[in-house]
């Protein structure tokens, strides 16, 4: 089923027939990169990397935006067996120290936009990776000086190292646990070579996604590009009028959105005043997709296929719809996948049309949680199936909708949040008793965290003033968009705990 025996072979394998064609444009700039001068680079920064012994089974953070150059440390990585792993641009020093713990890169690749937090991560930790920057700071090295490292005659003889084992682990993909800080997901060179199969065939086709290597979308399909020799428009971030822009501009074939950019994509309303004949398919994921809005935009954009698909980063994708599929279902599942819809109550096996919690076995489910075998065991059971904590049921054509999450996370536009760090973060507020997040359903951006709160006695606080505190202590998506509620009491379970059900309630009310 695959003929190679790691990510580097095949990686090196098609970029070399490539050749000339260009692999990336940056829409900013006009500047472009071919397959050759792409190929060049990752063997200069290997090579580098190689000189700093770094060797098979280390790990190689990336922490930047999408751009040129921000594929080569991957690529180079692959090339000598050592592990990519890469980090959220817009992390907070918190969460900076959380993932540099977890993954002790031995080198770590940033943009200037995160290299102060990054800078003062490491002076916390007291550690000492090798920091190189897509750009400059006084600081730390240059990512154009370390192609500079090596002569010619080194980068003509440079080749692939060839791998023993083809499940050993290629990268650690951060995905967000109910606990809010990131876990990491080790993806074998094995699941990374057949997931970009599964994708969609975009040989030929001019791409466009706005997902950084952060997200596995970003990571798979500049992997899935890079294997067909596809050429991507690179634009920093997702803004409605310039992404039909740039769809006219490009004739762009392809484009991947969260399910919120889809949503705002179509209320800005630019669709209809943009020449879009080049576009032939919209994929989507991350939630839940409404059907009327994809009922909406499949009649406004009648010859385009507007496709969701489910997955996750612990098994990448799971269903794939098709343009046949009805609106707001996720798809049939793809090959290499076994799913089945559980009772979470009493753990049978539910039928046609019955919602319960979804898992799933795949081929190319991770190889678990770095350094975490204590939450490996907790999402994968002994007989190897993935619980997903989503809920949904199949429908009499095998066709699946998601209906909800067992877990409280709230998704803002692709972010997973986590209510229980906002709530420790509000209990720090001198005049917070208690507190409990949910999320808001929003037409744009999926959900937006809202705040019950209950106050100390006697003291005394203002919505706007909560609101203030957590904008100015925590990243941007945790933002209490939904506003401030203030109660007297908690609605508490059986348990103990505060009802978050109920609190939901009492919001629809």
């Amino acid at each position: 089923m695959n003929k190679y025996k790691s990510l580097g072979e095949k990686l090196w394998i098609r970029i070399k027939s490539h050749g000339n064609k260009i692999a990336y444009l940056d829409a900013c700039t006009e500047e472009t990169i071919t397959y050759a001068e792409l190929q060049d680079k990752v063997v200069r920064c290997a090579l580098w990397l190689q000189k700093q012994g770094i060797k098979s089974g280390d790990v190689i953070s990336l922490c930047t935006g999408n751009h040129l150059n921000s594929i080569v440390p991957c690529l180079s990585a692959a090339y000598i067996n050592a592990i990519f792993n890469p980090w959220n641009e817009n992390m907070d020093l918190h969460t900076a120290l959380h993932v540099l713990r977890l993954t002790t890169p031995k080198v770590i690749f940033c943009s200037e936009k995160a290299v102060d937090v990054i800078l003062s991560a490491i002076k916390e930790e007291k550690c000492n990776p090798t920091i190189v920057i897509f750009g400059k700071h006084v600081d730390v090295i240059s990512f154009f000086d370390i192609l500079r490292n090596c002569n010619d005659v080194e980068v003509a003889n440079f080749r692939y190292i060839e791998l023993d084992d083809i499940k050993k682990t290629a990268c650690i993909l951060h995905s967000s646990g109910t606990t809010g800080m990131p876990k990491g997901v080790e993806l074998s060179n094995y699941a990374l070579l057949i997931t970009h199969k599964n994708i969609l065939d975009v040989a030929n086709m001019t791409l466009l996604w706005f997902s950084s290597l952060y997200w596995i979308t970003g990571t798979i399909l500049n992997l899935n590009m890079i294997m067909q020799g596809s050429l991507a428009i690179l634009y920093p971030e997702f803004n409605e009028e310039i992404t039909c822009r740039l769809i006219e501009k490009y004739k762009v074939s392809f484009i991947f959105l969260s399910t919120s950019m889809i949503n705002r994509f179509l209320k800005a309303g630019y669709v209809k005043k943009y020449f879009l004949s080049s576009l032939k398919i919209i994929l989507s994921s991350g939630a839940i997709i409404k059907p009327k809005v994809q009922e909406e935009l499949r009649c406004i954009l009648p010859h385009v296929d507007i496709l969701h698909i489910y997955g996750m980063t612990e098994v990448s994708f799971i269903t794939c719809q098709l343009s046949s599929h009805k609106n707001g279902s996720c798809g049939v599942i793809i090959e290499n996948v076994q799913m089945k819809i559980i009772d979470p109550e009493n753990g049978k096996i539910l039928g046609p049309n019955q919602s319960g919690e979804i898992w799933v076995k795949s081929i190319t489910m991770m190889n678990g949680y770095y350094r975490n075998p204590e939450a490996t065991k907790h999402t994968i059971d002994e007989e190897g199936w993935l619980h997903t904590g989503d809920i949904g049921y199949i429908d009499e054509d095998g066709e699946l909708f998601i209906i909800g999450r067992i877990k409280e996370l709230i998704k803002y536009r692709g972010y997973q949040i986590s209510p229980v760090e906002i709530e420790n973060m509000l209990i720090l507020h001198p005049a917070v008793l208690e507190a409990a997040i949910i999320g808001v359903p929003h037409a744009l951006d999926d959900e937006h965290p809202l705040a019950y709160v209950i106050k100390r006695p006697g003291a005394k606080v203002t919505e706007q003033e909560l609101i203030d505190f957590v904008a100015r202590n925590m990243m941007d998506h945790y933002k209490l968009r939904a506003g401030v509620i203030f109660l007297d009491n908690f609605p508490y379970t059986g348990s103990g705990k505060i009802s978050k059900k109920d609190l939901k309630e009492m919001i629809k009310k």
